[in-house]
């Protein structure tokens, strides 16, 4: 993985380009990179200048951004169709083994200019200067794996980076909250909302998934190449194609993360379907070169264990000890420490995104000391190819299906137990529903917004009070699998996950790579029939036909997918860290945020009323417990915010 800067003055300041790109280097000196060397030029309109800077974990091959006939092009890009592209470019394939991917762009730019991005098959973010155009090109992979953040003050200057804390260095760049994220943040709770284009800061946003960008002087613009309702329809008449195609597609997509890898290999192993598969084949195919993989599982090994803990189950470490002997596959398990916790606990989410970290940070911590570079994972499985089905029964119903809602209904009950017209109501009608509606009908699963926590100053209350908050599609279930499937896909959670571990990956030289989110899986899984994804009572039913000689049955044909050991792991080490992250938040008390006494004493209570729910077994307690753990919580990561940023 590489790491693209750039900045772009129109006009003369006091902060020349190379000086601003040099401070956003000198905000990431911890990070293991080398430096790839920066390449400056004038901006000739005007009498500004430009620079574009790269830079890599160190170890791996680097050069500076690359020059060619007027066109700079610095790149973090991972191509995986470049047969595709030689042949479309009538290049040699002699000739194009020798071309770097930032090169072969170049070429394609040339072909294609910014219709580019439409013709790439890989992860992908860079910054193209065109000095003919006077013109600076951007863009992002279709589904987000590689992050690009930017800010632009029109007719004077454009920043770019792949990281929010070197673009927060740069001296041309204004440090003010974005108050209307804020409060969709803390409304929320639990520091969960993912916007795909907004951040944290005003004048700061990402480049969205599938999305261009160009720069000039008069200003920018934006677009999408890539839409996911235009995907075309398969119909196959034999459902092995359907499978087949899967497999094929699968391996490849594994391949091109892997198979030319000079250091080792990782890959997550949960004893579910998708980061199982990921991490088999992987390990296959690095057989074939006489390496391997090794996988890493969120749960503890065996031995950590408390002594008031009692077999589940629903375990799943023994799913993931039948994959990884099935395939002779070295396993390591997690186990997690207060530190851990509190490292966590101390981040500043307005600069590094931290969304679904609290195992990560100790698996790719353990993976990186074992000279691991590239992690394998199977995120964007289940909303898309290992798709649960969501919204193909209330979709049925409307459609008149009612035969074939029949036998599902009764298919899934003799597999996982529950009454037929219980089904018709819950997945069939309700669905179907207006929102407001199951508001009054299913309160616990339809509960309002929490409001803003009560711990918050009342300065900042204030300032919070006029501000509409940024909102983002509804995902409660509705008729239609597609329809899921690509609300599920532009809500922004996933890039927003991407990025939190493209962020944490960086400070110990190791890449996240995603196999699931490749882009012709991707349009395949957008492609389907729906009836693929739940067929004789089983959900992901395609994806369990197709895993046959990839993983175990018992893996295969599992029905619950719980992790009870982690949970409990997870719950225990944070007990011990509490007193810890009680003394850190006291230390924070000066912050003009959060009242830090009030936020500990809201989160003492709820904590307990969590742990009385789940020892009396009380499901809809438990559920509303949570609910007002997310009222108080969102409060906490205020305190670690920097107390400097201007609010308006």
């Amino acid at each position: 993985m590489h790491f693209l800067y750039g900045h772009i003055a129109w006009q003369h300041t006091s902060i020349t380009a190379p000086d601003g790109v040099a401070q956003m280097m000198a905000a990431l000196t911890a990070y293991p990179w080398q430096d790839g060397g920066l390449c400056a030029l004038s901006a000739q309109d005007g009498g500004g200048s430009l620079a574009i800077q790269q830079a890599g974990e160190a170890g791996r091959s680097l050069s500076r951004p690359l020059c060619q006939d007027g066109l700079t092009i610095a790149a973090d890009v991972r191509l995986d169709n470049r047969a595709e592209l030689l042949t479309a470019l009538r290049i040699d394939p002699a000739q194009g083994d020798t071309l770097s991917d930032p090169a072969l762009l170049l070429a394609a730019y040339r072909r294609w200019d910014i219709e580019l991005p439409a013709h790439l098959l890989g992860d992908f973010a860079f910054a193209l200067w065109d000095e003919s155009r006077q013109r600076l090109f951007c863009a992002r992979d279709f589904v987000g794996v590689r992050p690009f953040y930017y800010h632009q003050r029109p007719g004077h200057s454009f920043v770019c980076a792949s990281d929010l804390q070197a673009l927060l260095a740069h001296p041309d760049v204004p440090q003010r909250i974005n108050l209307a994220y804020v409060k969709a943040e803390l409304l929320t709770g639990l520091g969960q909302f993912e916007h795909p284009a907004h951040t944290f800061y005003a004048d700061l946003s990402k480049l969205p998934p599938a999305h261009c960008l160009t720069v000039e002087r008069s200003g920018l613009r934006t677009w999408a190449y890539w839409q996911p309702g235009q995907t075309p329809e398969r119909r196959y008449a034999d459902e092995g194609d359907y499978v087949a195609e899967v497999q094929a597609l699968l391996r490849e997509a594994v391949a091109c993360r892997v198979a030319e890898t000079v250091h080792g290999v990782g890959a997550h192993l949960s004893g579910g379907l998708d980061s199982s598969s990921v991490a088999v084949l992987a390990h296959r195919i690095l057989q074939k070169q006489g390496r391997s993989a090794t996988g890493f599982s969120w749960v503890p090994p065996f031995s950590v264990v408390a002594a008031n803990d009692t077999p589940d189950k629903d375990d799943e470490r023994p799913l993931v000890e039948a994959v990884a002997a099935a395939a002779a596959l070295p396993l390591r398990y997690t186990v997690l420490t207060a530190q851990h916790t509190l490292a966590h606990a101390r981040r500043d989410i307005t600069r590094q995104p931290t969304t679904t970290l609290q195992l990560e940070l100790s698996t790719s911590q353990d993976a990186a000391g074992l000279g691991i570079r590239t992690l394998l994972s199977g995120w964007g499985g289940d909303e898309l190819l290992v798709f649960n089905g969501r919204g193909y029964f209330a979709d049925l119903l409307r459609r008149g299906h009612w035969r074939t809602l029949q036998r599902e209904f009764t298919a899934r009950g003799e597999l996982r137990g529950g009454a037929v017209w219980k089904q018709w109501i819950s997945s069939g009608l309700f669905p179907l529903l207006p929102t407001a509606l199951m508001r009054r009908l299913r309160p616990d699963d339809f509960p309002p917004p929490p409001g803003l926590p009560a711990a918050l100053r009342r300065d900042f209350v204030a300032a919070l009070a006029d501000i509409e908050p940024l909102t983002r599609p509804e995902l409660r279930e509705r008729p239609g699998v597609r329809h899921m499937q690509i609300a599920l896909l532009q809500n922004g959670h996933l890039p927003y996950r991407l990025e939190s571990w493209a962020s944490h990956g960086a400070t110990l030289g190791l890449t996240h790579a995603f196999p699931l989110l490749d882009r012709r899986i991707v349009e395949f899984a957008l492609s389907i029939p729906d009836f693929l994804y739940f067929q004789k009572g089983w959900k992901r039913y395609l994806y369990r036909t197709a895993m046959d000689g990839i993983l175990p049955d018992q893996v295969r044909w599992h029905k619950v997918k719980e992790d009870p050991a982690m949970v409990a792991q997870s719950r225990r080490v944070h007990k011990t860290a509490a007193p810890a992250l009680r003394e850190e938040l006291r230390a924070r008390a000066a912050n003009p945020f959060v009242d830090v006494e009030k936020l500990i004493a809201a989160q003492d209570a709820v904590a307990e009323k969590v742990d009385t729910a789940l020892v009396g077994g009380d499901r809809p307690a438990t559920r509303r417990a949570r609910q007002a753990m997310r009222a108080v919580a969102g409060g906490h990561w205020l305190a670690y915010v920097d107390p400097a940023l201007v609010w308006a």
